[in-house]
């Protein structure tokens, strides 16, 4: 959602992003379709860098497709690789967890001490 020309991650979205994470570049169905390739990469390296946030891991994307190749990552971070992954099978999905592991990487993207982290929108990419 856009306000004063500054984008702010709602859980929603990080949720399109994880559900679509592998063919993210295919475009993603949020509010309205998105097919530039720019965008999609913010969305992408935003969510990432969100990701890394809220845990011990350091997320550099899909390195496997069994959840149990990210026993290094924290429990949080666990729940939305397996989001991505669609491997629920040893990780436990409390829909507390899963909120708070959202609502943390929305706050991380949206400055939760009232900085952001996403600035105004580049002009030259359309």
């Amino acid at each position: 959602m856009w306000v004063d020309d500054v984008y702010f991650y709602s859980v929603k979205t990080l949720k399109v992003i994880a559900e679509n994470y592998k063919t993210i570049y295919d475009g993603l169905p949020l509010y309205y379709e998105v097919y530039n390739p720019f965008k999609l990469a913010e969305f992408k390296a935003d969510f990432d860098r969100a990701l890394s946030a809220i845990g011990r891991g350091k997320w550099t994307g899909i390195n496997g497709s069994k959840i149990s190749n990210y026993r290094r990552f924290g429990r949080l971070q666990r729940v939305v690789i397996a989001d991505i992954l669609d491997d629920y099978e040893p990780v436990y999905q409390i829909p507390q967890m899963i909120g708070r592991a959202y609502r943390w990487m929305a706050d991380f993207l949206n400055g939760s001490d009232g900085t952001h982290f996403i600035s105004k929108p580049r002009s030259d990419v359309v």
